[in-house]
């Protein structure tokens, strides 16, 4: 009885071990998932969305610009999917 219950305890802990050495090595992103989505902060986007993109472009401390660039997700000719520029727009503060 104190075998079977040794030889269970160490087959659940080889079993265990197995499924955290799999699901470290796994990936979130499916196979192929580039040539149907484009990604941008960790959400997948289908062909023709557009995101835009801002932040603060301080240049000295009396001079400063706001950057805007809208990005358009297009399939490539190698069937990829990417951000293409649209526009961009500086702003001056």
């Amino acid at each position: 009885m104190k075998t079977l219950t040794l030889g269970l305890a160490f087959g659940l802990l080889a079993t265990q071990g197995l499924a955290q050495q799999t699901l470290s090595t796994a990936s979130p992103i499916p196979d192929g998932a580039e040539t149907r989505f484009c990604y941008y902060q960790g959400m997948a986007y289908s062909l023709d969305a557009f995101v835009v993109i801002f932040g603060d472009n301080t240049v000295t401390s009396t001079a400063s610009t706001r950057e805007e660039h809208l990005l358009r997700c297009i399939k490539g000719d190698d069937g990829t999917m990417s951000w293409k520029p649209q526009s961009s727009f500086q702003i001056s503060r």
